[in-house]
């Protein structure tokens, strides 16, 4: 992955890394496709208009949600896209470790044994 994708993924899950905007896109994914209007989202997860603004427009600066006007009110989706993108980010780390080896476990006296190769890195640090 490159730079500029790996900033992005960054974005994402910062913008992801709070309750409240997990609990407004539980509920926008809850309404499938149609979406779901603003008041409906502070209503069904109790956010006062004003928090709840400034979530949304978190979310959607970093394109994980759309908002689309429809008369006097603005209707959020969920944008498929930004979350397949962060769904494959996320599967290739996984397919990266299940491709390593596990891990042996440490015997000895409780403690993890120290190779060589970790005595060197310790050295390196001044340890």
């Amino acid at each position: 992955m490159g730079d500029a994708a790996a900033d992005r993924q960054v974005l994402v899950l910062a913008a992801l890394a709070q309750s409240t905007r997990l609990q407004i896109l539980s509920r926008v994914a809850a309404a499938g496709g149609e979406g779901v209007a603003a008041g409906e989202i502070a209503r069904s997860i109790r956010c006062p208009a004003s928090t709840l603004s400034f979530h949304l427009k978190e979310l959607s600066r970093t394109g994980i949600l759309e908002a689309r006007p429809r008369g006097r009110f603005i209707i959020y989706g969920l944008q498929r896209q930004a979350l397949e993108a962060l769904a494959r980010y996320i599967g290739g780390l996984v397919s990266a470790c299940s491709g390593s080896k596990t891990p042996k476990a440490h015997g000895g006296r409780g403690g993890p044994s120290r190779g060589k190769g970790d005595r060197d890195q310790l050295q390196m640090f001044g340890d």
